[in-house]
């Protein structure tokens, strides 16, 4: 049995992952904004498997405090955690600031997962072999990226930028956090779940969703990223399904690119997260 830490498991890719691994007999532990929506999840779920090992606190990624509470409250009471999978995202179409005053796509989809994955840190050196899987998008080949305009306030608001952005964000947060852990126990990859069919899409219209996959299928991406062999010791992979996707940006691979976000995104993040150290 394994611990996991899974953001955004109350529905879509997030639930479906959360279902493969307790019927596998792994341990989950998720946040999650409405604690009445995880416990129906939850129980759904456990009786399905008869693996009862899910454990919910609420919390809420537009809120950095929120997000330090999650992490408190899984240092009460685990002493390692063994992958940490950064699920959670939104797709906002409108500008909307979060509870910190940020634009809410880059802190809900990038500044608050690097939160709890830093802040996480202490827990997955203590494992054995540890994993971080953080779910970026074939969005990020859009290679829209403003580092002097990370928030989009200083020239007209597009959500479908604003989104593709943060996914990009992702892989460079990836790409920099791999390079300060080499020569541990944790890798560090990044999961494409394709296009299907999730509530992330509900604030674009309608959709014609025949033909178009499932959640479950979405997952498989994220369950092979956290679970397969073959990725024992490695990182930096960009992983579609059972595979390396060779589809990435040539932006999602610039060190001194990666170097230039982990800066900026700490800016963001003054006042919340420690400098980074691996003697934690």
């Amino acid at each position: 049995m394994k611990t996991f830490v899974l953001t955004g498991a109350t529905s879509g890719i997030g639930l479906e992952t959360a279902r493969e691994l307790l019927k596998l007999g792994h341990q989950v532990i998720s946040p999650a904004r409405s604690m009445e929506k995880a416990k129906k999840v939850r129980e759904e779920v456990c009786a399905h498997t008869g693996n009862r090992e899910w454990i919910f606190y609420e919390a809420d990624f537009t809120d950095f405090k929120s997000v330090m509470r999650f992490a408190a409250d899984i240092f009460e009471k685990y002493t390692s955690i063994d992958v940490l999978i950064n699920n959670a995202g939104t797709w906002e179409v409108e500008f909307i600031e979060t509870l910190n005053g940020i634009e809410t796509n880059l802190q809900v989809n990038h500044l608050s997962p690097m939160l709890l994955t830093l802040e996480m840190m202490p827990l997955l050196l203590k494992s054995k072999e540890a994993r971080i899987i953080n779910t970026s998008s074939g969005a990020h080949r859009r290679n829209i990226l403003n580092l002097h305009d990370l928030e989009f306030r200083n020239s007209p608001y597009n959500g479908i930028a604003s989104y593709s952005q943060s996914k990009l964000l992702n892989l460079l947060f990836s790409l920099a956090l791999s390079g300060r852990l080499k020569g541990t126990h944790i890798t560090v990859n990044t999961v494409h779940p394709g296009y299907v069919q999730t509530a992330l899409f509900n604030k674009m219209g309608q959709r014609d969703w025949r033909g178009v996959a499932d959640a479950s299928q979405g997952a498989r991406s994220v369950l092979y990223a956290a679970l397969s062999p073959d990725l024992k010791g490695v990182s930096e992979k960009y992983i579609y399904h059972e595979q390396d996707d060779p589809n990435i940006s040539p932006l999602a691979k610039e060190v001194a690119l990666a170097e230039s976000v982990w800066d900026l995104s700490n800016g963001f993040l003054a006042g919340f997260v420690k400098p980074f150290s691996l003697s934690q």
